[in-house]
């Protein structure tokens, strides 16, 4: 994930809870993906995986570096090995593109000098998973993950990257492993993009110019961060970006009901800061519905302490399970996804971002300062909810950058949590 180039503040907060609206589909209500085929799911494999790639030696994988070059090769013996079929260029899974600059960035040559970073092309990874139904496999759905990084410091310290964004992009293989096994009835790509950190060029490409017919891609979604928490007792997952699609919106609120950590969706036009995949989808012309999966334990964000040892492989592994299920159930969803280009929040949205804090109040965690400003942030929403105005909030902006600030970096630092992490046990 990016910082956004037109912001330096803090990022988002207005939310929607998990209560799913009413959907045009008729979803089942058991799991579509038994606990059988989710045992898939390794957070062993994980683990190892994420090691190889935020490893020091990978240099912080900014683009045109030997450690780029490494990571690509260690993420394309993943797709090989799970199976997933190549549609980069040429029948591989690379989709090669002239790079941009990348000289603002540092990286380690072969012989672990420090230089000014130079790419002459970069590098998206492509791949299928076909679907399972005759009359949806020509549909997509797109599921995207950066794996660039920023590099080093100029005294050598590494931006590992292990949260922004190795995790996003093995949560995706590992999702694609389960889906191999047990194909959903639209087609997956696994889109893993190159220079996100640079501009989000990897994804704009590649949507420019895709190697299927675009109007073929449904919806799609970023993957980007994920595996930390926002508090060590409190693990939410948010989806940012639904409202441009009441459809989605409504797919995905359903199948929030298959997740083992708490879901809450976020208004992508009150997300100033940040920036990520997913907003290429919504440049488009026509644009796609997309929306952005994430974990909202930014401690470690973008400084040389975003370490491997520091993920929590509890959470990377419900955020699989859950990705798997949603995408299972919703390949099935007949509804017809429009986009709404402008959103606005509602009081609709002071009711989530109720229930977002309410979450974050059942935490141990909390000290007393902290556990009276998010009171305090509750009783201000409940006059605006009940006067059915957010006008009686105040400035919005500042109102939202406030209480942004404490929930994402404020709790953040303050309880970063253990590191490492407990493994599952069952594993």
């Amino acid at each position: 994930m990016r910082p956004s180039l037109f912001a330096a503040t803090c990022p988002f907060l207005i939310a929607c809870s998990t209560e799913p609206k009413t959907s045009d589909s008729a979803l089942p209500e058991a799991p579509p993906l038994s606990d059988e085929a989710l045992d898939i799911v390794s957070a062993t494999r994980m683990r190892m995986l994420v090691d190889e790639l935020a490893d020091d030696t990978m240099g912080g994988r900014v683009p045109g570096s030997p450690g780029h070059q490494d990571a690509i090769n260690i993420l394309l013996d993943e797709m090989i090995d799970i199976g997933l079929e190549p549609i980069g260029l040429e029948g591989e899974f690379l989709y090669p593109y002239p790079a941009s600059d990348v000289s603002g960035f540092k990286q380690l040559d072969r012989d672990g000098n420090i230089v000014v970073a130079n790419a002459e092309v970069a590098y998206d990874l492509v791949g299928r998973i076909p679907g399972s139904d005759p009359d949806l496999a020509d549909e997509h759905i797109l599921v995207m993950a950066h794996h660039d990084h920023l590099g080093v410091e100029d005294d050598g310290r590494v931006y590992n990257g292990a949260f922004d964004n190795a995790t996003g992009c093995v949560a995706a293989l590992e999702m694609a492993r389960v889906l191999m096994a047990h194909p959903p009835a639209r087609s997956v790509i696994i889109l893993l993009t190159d220079e996100e950190e640079s501009g989000l060029d990897g994804a704009r490409i590649w949507l420019e110019d895709p190697t299927i017919p675009r109007d073929q891609v449904r919806y799609g979604l970023s993957v980007d961060p994920i595996g930390r928490p926002g508090l060590p007792d409190y693990w939410p997952l948010l989806l940012i970006g639904t409202e441009h699609s009441p459809e989605l919106d409504a797919s995905w609120r359903a199948a929030a009901r298959h997740s083992d950590i708490p879901v809450h969706f976020l208004n992508r036009g009150l997300v100033p800061v940040f920036a990520s995949d997913h907003d290429e989808l919504y440049k488009l012309d026509p644009p796609i519905p997309g929306f952005w999966f994430v974990n909202p334990g930014f401690s470690f964000y973008h400084t040389t302490d975003d370490t491997p040892v520091t993920i929590d492989y509890r959470i990377m592994k419900a955020d699989v399970r859950f990705l798997a299920n949603a995408i299972t159930e919703t390949a099935i969803d007949q509804s017809d996804w429009s986009f709404v280009e402008d959103t606005e929040p509602d009081t609709s949205s002071a009711v989530d971002v109720r229930e977002l804090l309410l979450g974050y109040l059942t935490s141990n965690e909390l000290s007393a300062s902290e556990r009276a400003f998010a009171e305090g942030v509750v009783a201000d929403l409940d006059n605006a909810i009940e006067a059915d105005d957010i006008s009686v909030l105040g400035d919005l902006n500042v109102f939202t950058i406030a209480v942004a600030y404490f929930v994402m970096f404020e709790l953040g630092s303050a309880h970063p949590g253990p590191v490492p992490p407990p493994f599952p046990t069952d594993e």
